[in-house]
């Protein structure tokens, strides 16, 4: 079959995972999740006392297996202070300089929850592009955070890399009355990504200068002025969703192939 008439189903969707931190390229690199599969599960017999164990879980191995994730690139730990605490809910170390970790002040998401709950916002070094615009199911990997996840919450969502290229790890804590310490090693799995698509992802790493990862991660992908000041949360109908969806839409137009 000549190559460029093959059914487009065949072919593969490129994931391009771009970053300008060396400690997450050459040490924590985003990939498939079965290279992630947990110790603790691998461990595990098949039976006890004749009844299967969880290793013949057939939906966590799909999970694992039809995953792809974005490990912790360095040690990353985590206080939550008690309630009445004087000063910042939370306060953080880590063992890299590329850590930073920002707040959702609680009333951008007053309905959920209780005042106790608080937005930890892991800024991700990944920047993700994609040609096409193919859906993903980000959740937590909470397998393999046995040790935290009921406390330290990663919130889900359906996500796309043609439009947008941000990849931080929205968490909720909650403060209680004692202090909490969240300890986590590198490595550790922050977020799976499942593909809502048959097609196969392709993973691509590369590793830019600041100024590159900068224009790449660029609000609007360089095409459309794309502010603060406008609303983000806006409906499709008005302000940017609005205009990106129009733009691409536009774009993917005029760039189409012929043969298609």
């Amino acid at each position: 079959m000549i190559p460029f008439l093959r059914r487009r189903k065949e072919d593969p969707i490129f994931l391009d995972c771009y970053t300008c931190s060396h400690h997450a390229y050459n040490h924590a690199k985003v990939d498939y999740a079965r290279r992630y599969i947990p110790e603790w599960w691998k461990a595990e017999k098949k039976f006890f006392a004749e009844r299967k164990t969880i290793k013949h879980c057939r939906g966590m191995l799909d999970y694992y297996s039809k995953g792809i994730v974005l490990p912790l690139w360095g040690e990353f730990k985590l206080t939550v202070h008690p309630l009445g605490h004087d000063g910042d809910v939370y306060s953080w170390v880590s063992s890299n300089e590329d850590f930073d970790v920002h707040t959702h002040d609680k009333a951008q998401w007053v309905g959920f929850g209780s005042d106790n709950l608080c937005n930890v916002k892991l800024i991700s070094p990944w920047a993700f592009k994609t040609r096409e615009a193919v859906s993903f199911l980000w959740s937590q990997p909470t397998w393999s955070q046995p040790d935290t996840f009921n406390g330290l919450t990663a919130l889900p969502g359906v996500v796309e890399y043609k439009t947008q290229t941000v990849t931080h790890i929205n968490c909720v804590v909650e403060q209680r009355e004692e202090s909490q310490t969240f300890s986590l090693a590198p490595l550790t799995p922050m977020a799976i990504l499942h593909p809502l698509t048959e097609r196969k992802v392709e993973l691509r790493h590369h590793l830019v200068s600041v100024d590159s990862y900068e224009r790449i991660a660029r609000r609007g992908g360089g095409m459309l002025l794309n502010t603060d000041e406008e609303d983000v949360m806006s409906p499709e109908g008005a302000g940017v969703p609005a205009r990106k969806k129009a733009f691409w839409k536009k774009a993917d137009e005029l760039n189409k192939c012929p043969f298609e």
